[in-house]
């Protein structure tokens, strides 16, 4: 049976970049509180109303249908059948009303009791659209209120509306063709249909998803099996699928409403902001780049990540304000000019994230406080080995526990989320996505996974969370592997540059055209194995705008808060295995079991076999093992090009693994952790094999 009513709820639904985000904090008082909706990776928000501490209000993910295509879909869709007695308050983007009118038709044919929210008016009115508001809410039957959420115009309409209990079921009609009217009767005729379930349902598993009566309905498999065959004999008598016919009928529906209750005339003229207000932002970021340079220099800066990146900043926010948002939209789509406005964006954000979070903050925090005071502090205090040892030993609660999670991952976190909120707000981040699209399609994935695969040149931890953006769990875990397998991080990076300088050019190529076929070969491999599909890259571009201060701190607030209460006990976790492991003798017989693969297989000196797992567990650590086998001369020819190859596609950082294991759970995880290891293994070992039969030198 389908749970109960849930009257105390109201669920924030829309399609993707419409200002849900930004409502649910006005709401909740609170930017958000996230969680995993149950067996799915996708992220749902929940909070109390400030204003009825009785009424939870969830912000499901941007959708674009309830005929769910991806997995984001699904989950609002299923929220929405799970709560059907709760107040849906759809927001819509005022400027593309079509698209979110097909959306409340299909709330309509669910029967949810919804208020209509016209978002981002200011930017309607700008292009020249009218909405007859009165009139809308007329015809559709329900409340509609015009907002403009960033400026928290017209938010009190919704507290009022909600408050008084004014949310009704759209009146909305959808007239299907002939062949879905009789589709839906042969149904009808043919399952008993669960309590609750109507035409929605029914459509729902025309349009190709007949497990919602399973899900939903408790139907058994044979049913639904039985439901599934019978629409496919039904729709291959058709010229065209189901879906055809449906989407159709909702065209219709929402271009009728359209035509009587939106406008479109000449658009408004927007005066010129005031000079000192237009150019606020690049008077503070260059006032911000003359101290800077200053105080620290050139070198003192370059040190630290911040020098080129304050300069390119500083030209990137002028820029903006100069060209204005119309022609800074052309110029960032563009074929040219885009790709390398969209290069000098991910140069900042790796300097930003990957130089100055990874390297200057956690160098600061890790020497400074842990290495610095906290440590020394409990060396002094605590006169019991064993406890000295459980507390700052090498795999300590504090020199290894807490020092992870505060010195490691919390700069890395916190800026990490500056950077991607910034992004957000400004509405770069989608056409950042359309530019690389077309060449992540060779891995089986789409252009949203530039951002993680950027940012794991500074941080593959940070990176993999940062994976949450792609739509379905099957890109997440293809974009986690060639993470994990093929992507060093700043770590890694540096002794790499290291070792090179020591190499010649065709060993260089080598390596880096191995692991060029590593993350090609892997990422085909597994968009074929892996169940499911791939999203289709469907993208409205919102328009370009100056981000918002307040909601930038809202967002990262809320979510380093949430990755801390989120990771923090899974570094204890780790810490204290990995205790456990080293006193009872247990990581020295993985050292032991190793070693013939080391030494026999891969062809290297026994000592590397330490370097490589103690890089699992510290990356710095384990690269710094191998340079200096290196300077003393145990890694000595093609024994250098081998190890290179091997570390750069070796086991993800024990951060890493456990990031994994939160975003995909311990199954995908140990998969993951079995592909790096046999690929690297296996690649280091038959170039080493190659080397060796042909005589070449590298």
């Amino acid at each position: 049976m389908i749970e109960s009513d849930k009257s105390n709820r109201v669920l924030l639904v829309g399609n993707p970049n419409v200002g849900k985000s930004v409502i649910f904090a006005y709401l909740t008082g609170t930017y958000a509180v996230v969680s995993n909706y149950p067996g799915t990776t996708v992220e749902v928000s929940r909070g109390q109303a400030r204003f009825d501490r009785s009424l939870e209000i969830i912000d499901t993910p941007g959708v674009n249908s309830l005929f769910p295509k991806s997995e984001d879909e699904k989950v609002t869709r299923d929220i929405i059948l799970q709560n059907r007695g709760a107040v849906v308050v759809q927001v819509a983007d005022a400027k593309n009303l079509f698209r979110s009118l097909l959306l409340t038709s299909e709330l309509a044919e669910l029967g949810c009791r919804t208020i209509l929210v016209l978002n981002m008016m200011d930017e309607a009115r700008q292009r020249g659209i009218s909405i007859e508001t009165s009139e809308l809410s007329r015809l559709l039957g329900i409340e509609v209120i015009e907002t403009v959420a960033v400026e928290k115009r017209g938010l009190a309409k919704i507290v009022n509306t909600i408050s008084s209990d004014k949310a009704r079921q759209p009146d909305i009609e959808i007239k299907y063709s002939s062949p879905v009217v009789d589709a839906v009767k042969r149904v009808e005729d043919s399952i008993a249909l669960p309590e609750g379930f109507g035409k929605f349902e029914i459509v729902t598993a025309l349009s190709g998803d007949p497990d919602v009566f399973g899900e939903h309905g408790q139907v058994g498999l044979e049913e639904v099996r039985k439901l599934a065959s019978l629409v496919d004999r039904m729709e291959r008598a058709l010229p065209h699928n189901f879906g055809y016919y449906i989407a159709s009928a909702k065209r219709e529906a929402a271009e009728q409403f359209l035509r009587q209750a939106v406008y479109t005339h000449a658009r408004e003229r927007v005066q010129s902001a005031p000079i000192v207000r237009r150019y606020a932002l690049s008077l503070v970021f260059g006032v911000a780049a003359v101290l800077l340079y200053a105080l620290f220099g050139i070198e003192g800066l370059a040190g630290t990540g911040l020098h080129p990146t304050v300069i390119l900043l500083f030209v990137i926010v002028t820029a903006s304000s100069l060209l204005g948002a119309e022609r800074l939209n052309g110029v960032t789509t563009h074929p040219f000019f885009g790709l390398l406005t969209l290069a000098v964006v991910l140069y900042s954000v790796y300097m930003l994230v990957g130089v100055f979070a990874a390297g200057t903050l956690v160098d600061l925090l890790e020497e400074r406080l842990f290495e610095g005071l906290i440590m020394p502090a409990i060396d002094r205090t605590i006169t019991v080995p064993w406890l000295k040892d459980f507390l700052i030993g090498e795999f300590g609660l504090v020199s290894m526990g807490l020092n992870y999670s505060i010195s490691i991952v919390l700069p890395i976190v916190a800026v990490f989320f500056v950077v991607f909120g910034i992004l957000e707000d400004t509405g770069y981040f989608p056409r950042l996505t359309v530019l690389t699209n077309n060449a992540f399609r060779i891995v089986g994935v789409n252009g949203k996974a530039t951002l993680p695969i950027v940012l794991g040149f500074g941080c593959v931890t940070m990176a993999t969370l940062a994976s949450r953006i792609l739509e379905t769990k099957k890109e997440r875990i293809i974009v986690v592997t060639l993470l994990a397998l093929a992507v060093p991080c700043s770590a890694q990076l540096g002794i790499m540059l290291a070792f090179a300088s020591a190499m010649s050019i065709p060993a260089v190529f080598v390596i880096a055209g191995t692991i060029f076929a590593a993350y090609i070969l892997v990422g085909r491999v597994l968009s074929r194995l892996i169940p499911g599909e791939t999203s289709d890259f469907i993208l409205e571009l919102p328009p370009l705008r100056a981000p918002k201060a307040s909601n930038i701190v809202l967002k990262t607030w809320a979510r380093v808060k949430w990755f801390m209460r989120e990771a923090f006990p899974f570094f204890i976790l780790a810490t204290l295995i990995l205790f456990t492991l080293d006193k009872t003798g247990g990581l020295r017989l993985v050292y032991a079991a190793v070693r013939p693969v080391v030494t026999g297989f891969l062809g290297l000196p026994v000592e590397t076999a330490q370097a490589f797992i103690i890089g699992f567990f510290r990356r710095d650590y384990g690269a710094a093992g191998l340079y200096k086998l290196w300077e003393n001369g145990l890694l000595v020819g093609n024994q250098l090009v081998v190890t290179l190859l091997v570390m750069s596609l070796f086991l993800p950082c024990l951060a890493t693994l456990i990031v994994i294991v939160k975003e995909l759970g311990l199954r995908w995880a140990l998969m993951i952790l079995a592909i790096v290891t046999t690929v690297s293994i296996l690649s280091g070992g038959l170039l080493n094999l190659l080397l060796n039969l042909t005589g070449i030198q590298l």
